[in-house]
């Protein structure tokens, strides 16, 4: 059967041989190219809930993995193998030629030390021959084994661009709660200059009536000064992070993206279960196993023969199982403190709103000074601050958690 595939094969190409050049080219299908990055030119509007979607779809890099194992997929080893059988056949062919053309030029001779001569060259050309129908008989097995070392292969391509994929999820996310905690930071940045300027003119007013110094008028410009100075730094980076979610969603670079407001955490959080479904998505954990499995195939199949470095690659892969518990472990006790310093900052924040409350009631009825009712004011501004970056920092904190149960955990956390 074999044999007739590869005489079949032998015809086939004797005929693509002489088939026209523009049939060759008439069977191409027409190749498609598709654009680096998305092209959009009205701003784009991002939520946190649809993000992975999103650069899933569009970020470059995740679109290139795809290919990688689309084109490991594609991989088919019959076809080298295919090859192996044609080849070994004319070989073989070639052989039993030569034997019988040996054989019927004994017909006659009656010179035994001649006989003797074409019968050694018969041996030497049959044992040739034997050893060559010997490997085409073994392509059944080695193709068999090079099907499923392709197997492993792909497995494994698709294993590791998918870990690729999920890290840069991971820190497009992180990268949209950075962008909005940042855009909290300058929206009352901006609010703390306007309150500068009103002071400012204010003051300016009480020293032209000599009721403040000048002293005290230049200390606040240079307050506003410094405060313009972090302002514009701060804005710096926001523009720079936002370009980078952008880039990573798959936007050309210098899209205007706008987020909507973060999420909450609402999500029950149970320890151990969440534990076992890292181990057993863990890709570091995965990548640890196959290396055992490669270093035990290849002593099996006497492709080496140092047992050591099957039982080193046990060996880290156990400790990097333990590794990974000990990173799980420092996720899940983080998040346990940003819950309860989140809980800290909203009592800091709901005592300090009726404090608010109280003063400015009190300040409009003329019982306490302006200065107290700033005070009073700026405590209120402080704590929503520190509630807002509590918020921020929780949902950090349990997206790691969330991403590490998944299997996913970066080296920053």
């Amino acid at each position: 059967m074999k044999r007739a595939a590869a005489a079949g094969l032998c015809a086939a190409l004797l005929c693509g041989m002489c088939a026209p050049a523009y049939a060759a080219d008439a069977a191409k299908p027409a190749q498609t190219t598709t654009t680096a990055q998305t092209e959009v030119k009205a701003p784009v509007k991002l939520t946190f809930d649809t993000l992975e979607k999103t650069v899933r779809e569009g970020n470059v890099s995740i679109r290139s993995y795809q290919q990688t194992v689309e084109s490991a997929e594609k991989t088919d080893v019959s076809d080298q193998y295919i090859n192996k059988y044609f080849n070994l056949s004319q070989q073989i062919d070639a052989y039993d030629r030569q034997i019988r053309e040996l054989k019927k030029s004994r017909d006659g001779i009656t010179d035994t030390e001649l006989l003797k001569s074409i019968n050694a060259q018969i041996n030497v050309l049959q044992a040739q021959r034997e050893s060559l129908y010997r490997q085409y008989n073994d392509l059944d097995d080695d193709e068999d084994d090079a099907k499923d070392e392709q197997k492993k292969t792909v497995d494994s391509t698709r294993r590791q661009m998918q870990n690729n994929a999920d890290t840069i999820c991971m820190s497009a996310e992180n990268n949209y709660i950075s962008l909005a905690s940042m855009q909290y930071s300058l929206a009352q940045t901006e609010r703390s200059l306007q309150q500068l300027d009103r002071t400012i003119a204010q003051t300016k007013k009480q020293v032209a009536l000599g009721i403040a110094t000048r002293n005290t008028l230049s200390g606040l410009q240079s307050q506003r000064e410094l405060l313009a100075a972090q302002q514009k730094s701060a804005q710096t980076s926001a523009d720079s992070l936002r370009n980078t979610l952008a880039i990573q969603c798959g936007y050309p670079t210098g899209t205007e993206i706008t987020i909507e407001a973060l999420p909450g955490v609402t999500n029950a959080v149970d320890y151990e279960k969440d534990l076992a479904s890292a181990l057993e998505n863990s890709y570091s954990i995965w990548s640890a196993g196959d290396s055992v499995r490669k270093a035990s195939d290849d002593y099996e199949n006497d492709v080496t023969n140092n047992l050591h470095a099957y039982e080193a690659a046990k060996i880290q892969r156990d400790a990097t199982e333990e590794s990974v518990k000990s990173s799980f472990r420092k996720l899940y006790k983080t998040m346990q403190e940003k819950v309860t310093a989140m809980t800290a900052a909203q009592g800091d924040l709901t005592q300090a709103q009726k404090t608010f409350a109280v003063s400015k009631l009190q300040y409009k009825r003329g019982m306490i000074s302006r200065l107290k009712y700033e005070e009073a004011q700026d405590t209120y501004m402080t704590a929503q601050e520190t509630a807002e970056n509590a918020r921020t920092d929780l949902l950090t904190a349990y997206n790691n958690y969330e991403w590490a149960k998944r299997g996913v955990m970066s080296s920053a956390n």
